[in-house]
C-alpha cells in the first residue's frame, strides 16, 4: 500500500500559538500596586520586573519597587516623581509611557485584593510560559508537511 500526499506543503506557516501576555492583567496588577499598600509586599515577592511584557508596565513596577525600597508609601505621585527622576537618567521613550499609566490607574477602578493577587499569579505564569517558549523554539522537530495521505491501493 502506498500513501500519496494530498494538499500543497507549507512550512513557512505557523499555526498562531496563543497570546503569552495580557496587557490589562498588567494594569490591573500595577493598579493593585497603586491602591492597595498592604499587597505590595506580596507582590513585590511573587513579581520580577521581568514578569511584565509591556516596557511600561515593567518601568513602573521598577519605580513602585524603588518607593518601597526607600520606605516611602507607594502612591501614585511617589512612582510618578520616581519615574520623573529615571527619566533624568535614562534616555527611554517608554518611561513618559509609563508616567501615563500612572495617570490612568490612579483613576481606574480597582478589583478586590483576592483578584488582585489572582492576576499577579497570571502575570507570573504567562512569563513563565514566554520563556519556555523561547527556550524550546530551536529545539522543535520540522514542521510536518501540511496536507493529508490517502490510500492509491484500492484493493
Amino acid at each position: 500500500m502506498t500513501k500519496t500526499l494530498i494538499g500543497p506543503p507549507d512550512p513557512d506557516e505557523h499555526p498562531p500559538g496563543p497570546a503569552l501576555f495580557d496587557e490589562h492583567v498588567e494594569r490591573v496588577v500595577l493598579a493593585a500596586v497603586l491602591h492597595h499598600p498592604q499587597l505590595i509586599p506580596y507582590l513585590m515577592a511573587v513579581l520580577h520586573p521581568t514578569h511584565f511584557n509591556s516596557p511600561a508596565c515593567r518601568e513602573l513596577f521598577l519605580a513602585a519597587a524603588a518607593v518601597r525600597h526607600h520606605k516611602e508609601p507607594c502612591t501614585a505621585a511617589a512612582v510618578t516623581a520616581e519615574l520623573a527622576r529615571r527619566q533624568r537618567t535614562s534616555t527611554a521613550s517608554f518611561l513618559e509611557q509609563a508616567k501615563d499609566l500612572v495617570t490612568d490607574l490612579g483613576r481606574a477602578a480597582v478589583p478586590a485584593e483576592p483578584v488582585a493577587v489572582h492576576y499577579a499569579a497570571i502575570v507570573r505564569d504567562l512569563a513563565g510560559l514566554r520563556r519556555q517558549t523561547t527556550a524550546h523554539r530551536e529545539d522543535l522537530p520540522p514542521v510536518p508537511m501540511r496536507g493529508f495521505l490517502i490510500d492509491d491501493d484500492t484493493t
